[in-house]
């Protein structure tokens, strides 16, 4: 009777845990974006650009034909829904930050309890949410392309039923109509995963229905919806500007050596705490985990070792997915498989090893409660928008979007600041909403800019400083600079830059 009444005491025990995890969760996440019971913070970052292009799509616009992107539009299209559903509101795009959030941390705690019991299960969650997800509290397509791949992990971590690969294939699909490198690259461990585990005498026969199972499943979703934008667009533009343009003119290391070393911005010494975390454990924690199955092969049971080379694997090409501009955000995003890992490293019996978990919850559990209660006790500037009632985080934000929200109406066009351009409901005036000075903005970018804005006759644009400077290797904004100087004057100078205004 005791060996029964145990594991059904456990597993009582493991609920508890999961329903304090997602209450905690909820809490952290509502208070890092919502300031009081009622005002939500205003949205900054790449999600930015999503919610205009989803903007954009509600009008009638083509990806790829009327307005830029480099991603499958997969997150604009997710985007469009949900405001045509909601309206554009400041609440649902923190609502929607907070539905990821939740999404994402309950994945990282279900793809734990495969390699970690008890309370253990729950630490990579927190660990995710306060080092990992408040680092990057943007609803990029990063962070939704990863969701989905978390997801087929955890179906194949619990077996590989035909159901459980047929399912996983669609998931790792639909990551690529949000990320393509993502799905990609990811697609490719999880087939070297069903080689590898699949090529014994035993499960052989299995291997090439598996495989093409996989495959299969991949394909019906990547397929027609490649087709579908080939169709409208034509196959030339579109392999340029999805694939041959992110390879070509979208990296960071050739622009910026040290983009790898790059450290988040912090407003509080606290803050440094992230940077050992993302910068650290990211990169190194799958080389030990590779060398502890090697070393311990004898001790890890079949199954375990199955699930932490799975996990690896889908690191490792997470990873890879974003070497070529390895930004802190985006390896903030590939990190979760690497906190799993972390923590199923550290678990072990030695005493070194049960003093460094100690430390992991002491620090997680205190940072859970402080970041949310120091984001609640800043004192925050409020302002009625277009888009609803916010509060801004810093006043940079709050100084640069009161001065517009003054000299502007919803409709009106403006450009250069997405965040900006979001939360007063104003407009791109071309197939861009923001420049950069390298190779990054092409001349034909610059071109349609310049023509929609003299059409529009845009009134307001605001230059940041980086923009200001002497011109960078590989600077397309000539002729972008000097339409400028002919056509505008500084009006304003506000933190960040400068807004200049039509003659």
């Amino acid at each position: 009777m005791r060996s029964v009444k145990e594991p059904a005491a456990l597993e009582r025990l493991q609920k508890i845990w999961l329903l304090l995890f997602v209450f905690g969760d909820f809490v952290f996440l509502y208070f890092r974006t919502f300031w009081g019971f009622a005002t939500p913070f205003v949205t900054v970052g790449d999600q930015s650009l999503h919610y205009l292009n989803a903007l954009r799509i509600l009008h009638g616009q083509l990806p790829l034909r009327d307005f830029f992107i480099f991603v499958s539009p997969g997150t604009d299209l997710l985007y469009a829904g949900i405001l045509h559903l909601l309206g554009v509101h400041q609440w649902v795009f923190q609502g929607t930050l907070i539905v990821l959030g939740l999404s994402l941390s309950l994945t990282v705690v279900w793809l734990s309890s495969s390699v970690l019991r008890g309370p253990k299960m729950i630490l990579p969650g927190i660990l995710f949410l306060v080092f990992d997800f408040n680092s990057a509290l943007d609803a990029t397509h990063h962070w939704w392309s990863v969701l989905f791949i978390m997801v087929a992990t955890g179906l194949l971590l619990g077996g590989r039923t035909y159901r459980r690969i047929f399912a996983a294939g669609v998931l790792c699909g639909v990551s690529a109509l949000f990320t393509q490198t993502h799905g990609l690259l990811c697609f490719g461990a999880f087939s070297l995963y069903l080689f590898w585990t699949d090529r014994s005498s035993l499960r052989e026969a299995f291997l090439g229905r598996n495989l093409f199972l996989f495959f299969s499943s991949f394909s019906i979703v990547v397929i027609p919806f490649v087709g579908h934008y080939i169709r409208l667009v034509g196959i030339r533009s579109f392999f340029f500007w999805m694939v041959y343009y992110p390879l070509k003119y979208f990296s960071g290391p050739r622009d910026n050596p040290l983009a790898f070393f790059e450290a988040p911005t912090y407003n509080a010494p606290s803050d440094l705490l992230f940077l050992i975390p993302i910068h650290v454990v990211v990169p190194l924690v799958y080389l030990l985990c590779m060398i502890r199955l090697v070393r311990e092969r004898g001790r890890l049971q079949c199954r375990e070792r199955k699930r932490i080379l799975l996990l690896v694997l889908v690191g490792l090409a997470l990873f890879a997915a974003v070497m070529n501009a390895p930004t802190f955000l985006r390896l903030c995003v590939v990190a979760p498989p690497a906190l799993i890992l972390f923590v199923w490293f550290l678990d072990r019996p030695a005493r070194s090893f049960r003093w460094m978990n100690l430390a992991l919850w002491t620090v997680a559990l205190a940072l859970s409660a402080y970041l949310p209660l120091t984001r609640q006790l800043h004192r925050h500037a409020t302002a009625d928008l277009p888009t609803g009632n916010v509060a801004f985080a810093t006043e940079k934000q709050y100084q640069r979007t009161w001065w517009l929200a003054a000299h502007t109406h919803a409709g009106d066009t403006f450009f250069d600041e997405p965040s900006t351009t979001l939360a007063l409901g104003l407009g791109s005036p071309g197939p861009i909403d923001y420049i950069k000075p390298y190779g990054y903005t092409r001349p034909q970018h610059i071109q349609a800019l310049i023509s929609a804005m003299t059409a529009d006759r845009t009134r307001y644009i605001f230059l940041y400083s980086e923009l200001l400077e002497p011109e960078h290797p590989g600077d397309m904004l000539g002729s972008f600079r000097q339409y400028v100087a002919e056509n505008y004057h500084l009006a304003k100078i506000v933190p960040g830059g400068e807004i200049w205004e039509r003659n």
